[in-house]
């Protein structure tokens, strides 16, 4: 690579993201600069058409587009290949994110950025509020956003948020960061680990403009990938339990208390959450006296069917924004719906997480609509 006078390198790594990556790639390829900037696509051994339309779009943008092909899958086995590729090929003084499945939303996103870390010498990282669209795009589901302000989001904020305090695409960090790997890096490559090495040495830089899109439940996604897989689930959960506690132990306890709450936080389950608050629960849901339905089939929606089942409230189905499984039932036999059907003939939707919700709150609804997530908030 010809890395001359280039400031930024755009990191995307993709894994069977055909249908999404020309969106993406234009997205960044349409970035307005003052600079030189690269993206380097990481093709994780991709076994749909990921390879064929990386081919094409490098035929179209040769000067900027840079592929790299791993002839087996790197993340299958572990390997933190992003480490590895942001010191072997990226030759920018600031690296930014956008995966193959997400994408940017404001031309100005990498210029504002970079004027935002050049004013800041003494943070590592910058952010932005992110927009979350349906697998399809076409629905706003929600926001990622921390603050609703401009401001610095400290190491604390960010610990204790979680992976999902920030998106992957918002992020742009000093290249110089990876200079040292720390410990708690090397137990395994997360988005919440790039996070929080971010935050040490003077928080993040927070802007608060939507610039970046995260897509739910795309396909090769994290998400999907660990839906309805508890054991792995928890495989990660423990994972993130050391980390965060070689994080205590490098830092000389400076972080202890957020960290000990943040690690508490993973014991209690989303069930566990709304079992603290049942008799609230259940006297709000007598008050409604409605035909229920849950929206949301992720982990929170899961247990929360658990509960009302567990508590006799009967519902008459479940939906999720990506419509999968339709007709089909649940693990404890309710029924599965589509949404548009939801939202004409349901009394009382209950949303299983902030984006749902705020995408309901969005619909000509004569549906009430209930935030469970307020009830079980720890993740």
């Amino acid at each position: 690579m010809n890395g001359d006078n280039c400031k930024v390198s755009v990191i995307c790594i993709t894994y069977n993201q055909a249908e999404y990556l020309p969106k993406a790639i234009e997205s960044i390829v349409s970035q307005e600069t003052s600079f030189k900037f690269e993206i380097i696509v990481r093709n994780d051994a991709s076994t749909d058409e990921t390879t064929l339309v990386l081919e094409s779009l490098k035929k179209k943008y040769p000067d900027i587009l840079y592929i790299i092909n791993n002839e087996e899958n790197l993340f299958s086995k572990g390997v933190d290949f992003f480490a590895e590729t942001i010191y072997r090929y990226a030759n920018g003084k600031y690296i930014a994110i956008c995966e193959g499945d997400d994408y940017w939303t404001d031309e100005f996103k990498l210029q504002s950025q970079f004027d935002e870390m050049e004013r800041n010498p003494q943070s590592d990282m910058c952010a932005c509020r992110t927009v979350m669209v349906s697998e399809d795009g076409k629905h706003v589901l929600g926001e990622i956003r921390p603050k609703e302000k401009n401001c610095v989001l400290t190491a604390e904020d960010v610990i204790y948020g979680g992976g999902m305090y920030l998106s992957t695409a918002s992020l742009f960090f000093r290249k110089s960061m990876y200079d040292h790997m720390m410990e708690f890096e090397k137990i395994r490559s997360l988005d919440y680990v790039y996070q929080m090495k971010g935050a040490l040495r003077g928080g993040i830089c927070y802007i608060d403009k939507p610039m970046a899109a995260y897509r739910r439940y795309s396909k090769g996604s994290q998400t999907v990938n660990l839906t309805g897989k508890s054991a792995v689930m928890e495989r990660q959960c423990e994972q993130e339990k050391e980390i965060l506690r070689t994080l205590d132990e490098e830092t000389g306890g400076k972080y202890h208390e957020v960290i000990t709450r943040r690690i508490e936080d993973y014991s209690i389950s989303y069930y566990d959450q709304l079992v603290e608050r049942k008799d609230e629960i259940i006297k709000l849901l007598e008050k409604e006296n409605a035909d229920i339905y849950i929206w949301g089939m992720g982990p929170r929606g899961r247990n929360l069917e658990h509960f009302l089942q567990d508590e006799k409230i009967k519902i008459c189905g479940v939906c999720d924004i990506t419509d999968q499984k339709v007709g089909q039932k649940t693990d404890i036999g309710n029924s599965i719906c589509y949404c548009d059907a939801v939202l004409k003939n349901a009394d009382l939707i209950l949303a299983s997480v902030n984006g749902a919700y705020d995408y309901l709150k969005k619909q000509d609804l004569h549906a009430a609509v209930i935030n469970m997530h307020e009830f079980m908030p720890r993740s």
